[in-house]
């Protein structure tokens, strides 16, 4: 809960985590190292569609490349059921995470003004290009 509480300025609750993670749409992992959690990511699967719902990394972590092999992972792992594109919101102020997302093949595609409290969020997409033969 640490890397929450300092990563988000509404952070969620263990309970929280807890339903999230019951949820049958709901994937989440994390990232070890010396057995410490440094990062954690994840994301909903419904239908031909991903929603990324969360993504922090450990301060002292930061700048290192962690947050970009999470999301890499969560896309990849997101590829086993065949979604078309991927969806998040981030923070207006996050500017290091849209960084992360647009290096990512992201796009910014709308707002939503106050879905943060009184802080706007950044709609951005991925589609997935899939290969026919």
């Amino acid at each position: 809960m640490e890397i929450e509480k300092v990563s988000f300025p509404s952070p969620w609750s263990v309970e929280m985590f807890e339903r999230e993670i019951a949820l049958m749409v709901s994937h989440f992992f994390v990232v070890l190292a010396d057995s410490a959690v440094i990062g954690y990511g994840g994301y909903w699967c419904i239908h031909d569609e991903a929603h990324i719902v969360n993504l922090a990394v450990h301060p002292s972590m930061r700048s290192r490349q962690v947050g970009r092999r999470i999301l890499d992972y969560l896309i990849e792992d997101m590829l086993k059921y065949k979604v078309d594109r991927i969806l998040l919101e981030v923070r207006k102020s996050n500017i290091a995470a849209q960084g992360l997302y647009t290096a990512a093949g992201f796009l910014r595609t709308g707002s939503r003004p106050r879905y943060y409290g009184s802080e706007d969020a950044i709609l951005m997409e991925k589609k997935i290009e899939t290969k026919s033969f």
